[in-house]
């Protein structure tokens, strides 16, 4: 905290740091500059609107393909990686159901630097076929550590298509199995190129201590000539109300038995979003949460147990996981969770307990608005979910929750019987010791 700033006063300064600028080039791609004289560093962000949610469904895995290829794609003869870390500086990436997101940061004397690299790998496809089945390899050898070779690894491959049914949410940004990333081909990676990674589906985001005229010369010195094709027509489905309960078992040998139900949300911008974003973290945020207390600590029915949301654009879930005691079986492992959310379906939390995590809640905005590459993500984040000013006035979200809010919430989402299930559990003598 600033010295000789109150928690109030604290607030207010760090809300009205966050200045930015707004434009959208001949090309159609989005520009936000935000100036930060306090920083020796900057940061260039891309966020291109694709993610797996835009796969075939039977060429899933291509996204997460595409973002390992994109440091490639700016030709034989320039190593993006290299150039970056010579210039004292670091660049990484990562992909959602719903977007890509790239992001660079380096000395802010190197920030031209950073722009002429991504606007080289933003123009047209110069990924060479070698790359591609280096790339191809390395995606795979991903699958099999993180979730083949895992006894939970594959819950979310197991849980989506139980919940979805319909809408592209039903498969992991992964892919759905090693043998649809074996058939992904370099032509088809080609045209995912053209058709998504176009500069008017994208979002470029640049943080540091410049004058924001004076950036934007160079902003379009570099990106304004980069061509931009018309973006695919959406093929997306509505996921239809769930109103039955979906259950799937799965026998094996695990080192717990585990249970995992997800219920069906609401959409990131809707306004119950921030309700339902306090109602899981006082579920499981921290060893003083709901579930940490009653059900790990109290009853000792799990040895661990979280609930989330998935804040997806569409229609999100809200996940519960949690590994069984050895001593514990299924049937309690639900009624136990089912009887803590009854309650607080009945009774409203504590009017501590919600200043609590209302004082968490601020915490992690101002955490969150530290550094350029925070920054960076979080303009590149709220101007894809169409308002970059989010940054500015989310926190006032959350502090107009309520705690009327948040038992609503509790009772319009966290539906039993309209839930999906997923239990894995040991075969008789298969236990892990």
């Amino acid at each position: 905290m600033t010295i000789g700033l109150n928690r109030n006063q604290w607030l207010d300064y760090s809300i009205k740091m966050q200045h930015f600028h707004r434009e959208i080039l001949n090309n159609g791609l989005t520009i936000i500059t935000v100036p930060n004289i306090h920083s020796k560093l900057c940061c260039v962000s891309v966020l291109y609107k694709v993610g797996s949610r835009d796969e075939n469904p039977d060429r899933t895995g291509m996204a997460h393909l595409f973002e390992h290829l994109m440091f490639s794609n700016c030709g034989n003869s320039v190593d993006f990686d290299n150039l970056i870390q010579n210039a004292g500086g670091d660049c990484n990436a990562f992909t959602t159901h719903d977007t890509t997101q790239y992001y660079n940061v380096a000395p802010v004397s190197q920030l031209e630097l950073l722009l002429q690299l991504e606007a080289l790998r933003m123009n047209g496809f110069n990924i060479s076929l070698e790359s591609f089945k280096i790339q191809q390899k390395v995606v795979i050898e991903e699958f099999s550590e993180h979730y083949l070779n895992n006894p939970y690894g594959m819950f979310s491959h197991d849980l989506m298509p139980l919940a979805y049914q319909i809408h592209p949410y039903q498969w992991p940004v992964i892919g759905k199995n090693i043998d649809q990333l074996k058939k992904l081909s370099f032509t088809e990676i080609k045209t995912f190129k053209e058709e998504y990674y176009t500069a008017r589906n994208a979002i470029l985001v640049v943080v540091g201590n410049f004058e924001h005229d004076s950036i934007m010369k160079n902003i379009i010195k570099y990106f304004d000539p980069i061509q931009s094709n018309s973006l695919p027509i959406p093929k997306l489905s509505s996921e239809p109300p769930q109103i039955e309960r979906r259950e799937l078992v799965k026998l094996g040998k695990f080192p717990e038995e585990a249970l995992y139900i997800a219920f069906h949300g609401c959409d990131r911008k809707h306004k119950d979003y921030y309700a339902l974003d306090f109602a899981t973290d006082i579920l499981s945020e921290g060893k003083s949460s709901v579930l940490y207390r009653k059900l790990k600590k109290e009853y000792m029915i799990y040895s661990s147990v979280d609930c989330y949301t998935t804040s997806t654009f569409d229609a999100g879930l809200i996940i519960f996981e949690g590994k069984l005691m050895k001593d514990k079986n299924i049937e309690e492992g639900i009624a136990s969770f089912k009887n803590v959310i009854d309650e607080l379906k009945i009774n409203p939390i504590q009017s501590s307990t919600f200043q609590k995590y209302l004082n968490k809640n601020e915490s992690a905005y101002l955490s969150s608005q530290i550094g350029v590459v925070n920054q960076a993500l979080n303009f590149s984040y709220a101007e894809w979910l169409g308002d970059a000013n989010l940054v500015n006035n989310e926190l006032e979200k959350y502090q107009s929750v309520s705690i009327l809010d948040i038992q609503q919430a509790f009772n319009r989402y966290f539906n039993f019987d309209a839930a999906s299930y997923l239990i894995y559990k040991n075969q008789e003598g298969q236990e892990v010791n």
